[in-house]
């Protein structure tokens, strides 16, 4: 399904008549959220949390009884409420997610999975066109704060590795491949599926071609998506080619080094999970080395990285900037810590804690999660007030049997090859 079928179906939407969702609609096309204050932010946030569970309990009758047996009123939920409802990841394996789907649920949508290496049941979330809609609304806005600019529509090219059958499994390669729809900015896909394998999507070679085109193009800005093992690897094959080698691939591709252009970055997605990687810093100084990029007015700059912390069950990420911004979310999403002792909110910044995440403008279920990981977060002068800083993943051992949902799935399948 093409972006512009999404926004089309989207604004057909019969939930559109309920006055929740048409607010979300139109705040989720508002820019200006991004230079509200914190506070403003947190009471727009506490307010939509409200409004988002009356509009569940109205829609779902298992979340009408799920909040009576909880006492909870939703004219007076706080944060710390969502503690208890946050559902693990786990939960949502299989056909999970349909027990949390609301009655009139609407039908065209997308289903998106994890990799399903970790476990026989991948986890599996529905996207309905109106949520698919918000998803490359809301990411594309959070993208460009963290990226410092506008994507100009039609200017640039990106290379993303990984297969075009991925798109429509991962939401991380799905929201990529959309967003640039919607730009007119050309994707190279740089990995292809290899026939016979167990499993289609889990076996993949590098496209070669596409690659090439990639370095070869001269359009700017270059975006570069990829796993941080991806460019890590490639950075190391460019720095072991022997002289006559590098010769010739430079003769042919340009590269190394690949110049980026202006506006050039490198974004990455899935952590290190199934990989040994060095630190993220280490992958980043290396690869500057192959990787180069200009400003805006043509100036050199150290190559810009964002990393991109999703996974199949958010609708949106948390992206952060290397050396300029740890991550931030949606300015619309809560994104809290609990105690990893007691398991209660945490209201206080600069401590580790449970992550978890919930999206007041998800339509189709009512998005509050543990992905399963630790983070920890700091003050901050952007609009959310803190950034959030990545930790670790939950072990089996403190008693969380969760696995990523799509987070390292790059990575786990770049180490099949």
């Amino acid at each position: 399904m093409k972006c512009s079928d999404i926004l089309k179906l989207a604004s057909k939407s019969k939930l559109l008549d309920d006055p929740y969702v048409s607010k979300i609609w139109k705040l989720i096309d508002d820019t200006s959220l991004f230079k509200k204050s914190p506070d403003a932010l947190l009471e727009l946030r506490r307010k939509l949390l409200r409004e988002c569970l009356d509009f569940f309990s109205r829609h779902s009758d298992y979340y009408a009884q799920l909040f009576e047996r909880l006492d909870l009123n939703p004219k007076n939920a706080e944060f710390q409420d969502l503690a208890k409802l946050a559902v693990p990841s786990d939960i949502l394996r299989g056909e999970g997610q349909k027990q949390f789907l609301i009655k009139d649920v609407e039908s065209g949508g997308k289903y998106f999975f994890s990799s399903g290496t970790t476990k026989s049941n991948p986890v599996k979330i529905y996207r309905s066109p109106l949520d698919l809609a918000i998803m490359i609304k809301a990411n594309t806005d959070l993208f460009e704060y963290v990226y410092g600019d506008v994507l100009e529509e039609g200017k640039g090219v990106a290379l993303f590795l990984a297969s075009p059958e991925l798109r429509d499994r991962l939401s991380f390669v799905a929201f990529v491949d959309l967003t640039l729809e919607n730009k007119k900015i050309p994707l190279f896909y740089g990995m292809k599926l290899i026939d016979g394998s167990e499993s289609a999507w889990q076996k993949l070679e590098p496209d070669r071609e596409n690659i090439l085109k990639f370095l070869k193009s001269k359009e700017e800005p270059k975006l570069f998506f990829t796993a941080p093992a991806g460019v890590y690897l490639l950075s190391q094959r460019f720095q072991n080619m022997g002289v006559l080698r590098r010769i010739v691939y430079k003769l042919l591709s340009g590269a190394p080094p690949a110049n980026l252009g202006k506006g050039g970055v490198i974004v990455t997605g899935g952590g290190s999970k199934g990989y040994e990687l060095p630190p993220y810093g280490e992958i980043v100084e290396v690869s500057r080395k192959f990787f180069k990029a200009k400003d805006r007015d043509g100036k050199d700059v150290p190559t810009p990285f964002m990393d991109v912390l999703g996974m199949t069950e958010t609708l949106t990420a948390l992206i952060d900037r290397f050396g300029y911004m740890d991550k931030v979310p949606h300015p619309l999403s809560q994104v809290f810590l609990l105690d990893p002792k007691t398991y209660d909110y945490m209201e206080e910044d600069r401590k580790e804690g449970i992550l978890g995440i919930f999206n007041p403008f998800v339509t189709s279920w009512l998005e509050v999660f543990y992905p399963g990981d630790i983070m920890r977060t700091h003050d901050s002068n952007c609009y959310y007030g803190k950034e959030f800083v990545y930790v670790r993943r939950l072990t089996v051992e403190e008693g969380w049997s969760l696995q990523r949902a799509c987070g390292g799935t790059l990575e786990e399948m770049m180490k099949r090859e």
